[in-house]
């Protein structure tokens, strides 16, 4: 009897046993023990996220693109006595940003490092730099932030300028943060210019990037002479003759998309006319297009150029920005999905900006050229700023700066600078008033002072209204009676955003 109840016993605890597994695999639990991803409407929840590790790209010193060796030695392309300088700096809660040369491991010789002295110091600016051989490679600057807020993150810079050689003058660009999705204005593809794209992939996954280009011929997409996608490996660089693929254009509007992996873009010019240096500089990507956008960095005097793209027809008003307003400079008509090239002549007395007000958003830059002796000549590209409640601009050694500030709003705003030494150290704070629709320009004399030269500037600008730049010069390209001119624009130090949903979904537990 004790061996047929103990048997009875064990059979009724498995059946036990069996129905409370049944009940867990397929009975939904208490909703305390998940995570809660249901909405009133059913729908995905959404949150919000930032990321704590940042790529960012810094290109290599303006470079030729043809570098063969070729004909009579006299004739050939040159980068004579061109010298390159580079600054990099962290703001705010930054555990470790490390510069090495792009596609080397972290542990190279040659890289520099930038790392918290202290946890979580959000008032901390760390600051290095170095000269540049003139076969320097890019740079990668690859940032792990303790926390993501406001006026943290990385902004770096690089500068070249010659007196001798095809590349006479002055060039520099800002690195600039990988994405999806880059967009351009470009000057024309006249012959004597070449333009190199050139996309860059920090990742350990190959990608493939898909290039459209629309031109100032007629509205609509061109159809590129050369293949519109480009292969693009990992932990490298690939380039496309821009020229090549879209000529005989007086301006372009291109856009570089990968579907896989972010990426970074940038477009090198060099303009020659003949034997004579015509200029160079780093096209950089667009912000985005806006109904009212301000391009700072102009000079009196400089041929300027402006570019403008609109993907719907619109009337649009341009005008130069000085410390006393507005003065009108063109009133035109863009047409949908065609690059708008107007001929501004040289910028007025007192000019320091220009802005344009449209009916709907478009995209701006400006050229701007000046002309030196012996037939040369160098120019500036400048995209419209993007303002932001905080960013930055690095100044590289061996450049002479000039801060433009200019509001395209039509209301006055107060906005404080920043000012960094050589080593991060703080040299002051300047409270700047800009007049409506007005800017103003401060020399880096202004900035500096006794205690050290201005290399660093951060900008706090509550509202938003605010587009700031820099113009760089060089003494030795002045003294040698030749035009050098670049521009910097500003680096946001804003956390960047990314949206998760959750949806519910209980087939993917069974």
């Amino acid at each position: 009897m004790r061996k047929a109840a103990r048997i009875g016993f064990g059979l009724l605890t498995m059946l036990v046993i069996l129905a409370i597994s049944a009940v867990l695999v397929f009975l939904p639990g208490p909703s305390s023990w998940v995570d809660d991803t249901s909405s009133e409407s059913g729908t995905a929840v959404s949150h919000t996220v930032s990321p704590t590790q940042l790529s960012t790209y810094c290109p290599s010193p303006m470079g030729l693109s043809d570098t063969e060796t070729y004909g009579d030695s006299a004739y050939q392309a040159s980068v004579g006595n061109q010298s390159s300088t580079a600054r990099y700096a962290a703001f705010g809660s930054v555990y470790r940003s490390t510069i090495s040369a792009f596609g080397a491991d972290d542990g190279e010789e040659d890289s520099l490092s930038l790392e918290s002295t202290g946890l979580n110091d959000a008032d901390a600016v760390l600051v290095d730099g170095e000269e540049l051989a003139q076969n320097s490679a890019s740079r990668l600057m690859d940032t792990r932030l303790l926390s993501s807020g406001q006026g943290v993150g990385v902004a770096g810079a690089v500068a070249s300028q010659a007196t001798d050689g095809d590349l006479k003058g002055v060039s520099a660009a800002s690195c600039i943060a990988t994405d999806l999705t880059h967009s351009f204005l470009l000057a024309g593809t006249e012959t004597g210019t070449t333009q190199q794209l050139i996309v860059a992939n920090p990742s350990s996954k190959a990608t493939t990037v898909d290039i459209q280009a629309w031109g100032s011929d007629a509205s609509g997409a061109l159809t590129l002479a050369t293949s519109s996608t480009l292969a693009v490996p990992a932990y490298g660089e690939s380039t496309m003759d821009i020229a090549a693929a879209a000529s005989g254009q007086d301006g372009l509007y291109m856009t570089v998309s990968s579907a896989q992996t972010p990426v970074a873009a940038v477009v090198r010019t060099v303009s020659m006319d003949g034997l004579d240096s015509k200029g160079s500089d780093f096209a950089m990507p667009l912000g985005e297009a806006s109904t009212a956008s301000v391009v700072p960095s102009i000079a009196q005097g400089d041929e300027t150029t402006a570019y403008l793209f609109s993907t719907e027809d619109t009337d649009a008003v341009l005008s130069w920005v000085g410390e006393d307003g507005l003065d009108q400079a063109e009133e035109v008509t863009l047409e949908a999905r065609r690059v708008t090239v107007i001929d501004l002549g040289q910028a007025p007395q007192g000019a320091l900006a220009l802005a344009v007000d449209a009916e709907t958003e478009v995209n701006l830059a400006v050229a701007t050229a000046r002309s030196g002796a012996d037939n040369q000549a160098d120019f500036a590209l400048t995209n419209a700023a993007h303002p932001v409640e905080s960013s930055a601009v690095v100044i590289p050694d061996g450049m002479s700066a000039r801060v433009t500030l200019a509001n395209a709003s039509d209301a006055a705003h107060t906005v404080t600078l920043h000012v960094y030494d050589t080593s991060g150290s703080h040299l002051g704070d300047h409270d700047i008033e800009v007049g409506a629709n007005a800017a103003v320009s401060l020399t880096g004399d202004d900035l500096s002072g006794d205690d050290g030269t201005a290399a660093v500037l951060v900008l706090d600008d509550e509202s938003h209204e605010i587009g700031w730049g820099v113009l760089l010069t060089n003494s030795a390209v002045d003294e040698a009676d030749m035009a050098g001119l670049a521009t910097l624009e500003a680096t946001s130090l804003m956390p960047q955003h990314t949206q998760v949903w959750a949806r519910s979904q209980n087939g993917i537990v069974h």
